[in-house]
């Protein structure tokens, strides 16, 4: 469903409050959760690779091979939210806040509901988090455990295919997480609309007061003057 222009910048440009912005954020992604897939599953195809390189690496590489498999896959969320949501901008369905709407250091001024909206969507992330990742982690263990059992003289005690299974449990759950992560797009997408929107608004009033303060003193000198 095509949203109209004015309807989605009344969308974004609205004061709200933490738990609004989380509501309303989270009722936003999947009410459109349709046409943000559409839109992003190349690019959540794409991080599952990266992904399931990345746990791949401690695996049938070398276990030391694990904080660079960490710092890979940070990275690959950070792409993944950033070109996600230039996708989202490009394709209408997220509206570009206008150029200079929120300074540099209002995140200072609204620290309070930007620390609530992080913190709830990462405690929502993580639980996401650990019920996608469970088949991962025990085929993970299952090749650790082979692994060190080669190493102490154990004959190898895996099927053929294991090595495929392993690929493609990673690449399933690595794509079901970029879903995982892009639930934070909805509720910090509001939240920064909603920081414009208290900025503009505080800089109308600020001139409303000024304009009032000009034109009342302007009548006090026309009332006393000599």
């Amino acid at each position: 469903m095509n949203q109209d222009p004015q309807e989605k910048v009344s969308l974004l440009l609205k004061s709200r409050s933490g738990r609004a912005c989380i509501r309303e954020g989270y009722q936003f992604f999947t009410s459109h959760f349709r046409r943000i897939f559409r839109h992003t599953w190349f690019v959540a195809l794409c991080f599952a690779i990266v992904a399931a390189t990345a746990a791949t690496l401690p695996v049938f590489v070398a276990p030391n091979m694990l904080w660079p498999a960490l710092l890979l896959n940070m990275m690959a969320v950070i792409l993944l939210l950033v070109i996600a949501y230039r996708l989202l901008v490009r394709k209408g369905l997220f509206e570009r806040l206008p150029k200079g709407s929120i300074p540099r250091w209002a995140w200072l001024r609204h620290l309070g509901m930007e620390t609530l909206v992080w913190l709830f969507c990462l405690i929502v992330v993580l639980s996401l988090f650990v019920i996608t990742t469970l088949p991962m982690l025990i085929v993970m263990a299952a090749n650790w455990i082979n692994n060190i059992g080669i190493l102490t003289g154990d004959p190898d005690g895996m099927p053929g295919y294991m090595f495929w299974l392993t690929i493609v449990v990673f690449l399933i759950a690595g794509f079901i997480q970029a879903y995982v992560w892009l639930t934070i797009l909805g509720p910090v997408y509001l939240m920064r609309g909603s920081i414009a929107q208290q900025k503009k608004e505080r800089t109308e009033m600020k001139a409303k007061i000024e304009e009032e303060s000009k034109t009342k003193e302007y009548v006090q000198n026309l009332i006393y003057r000599p």
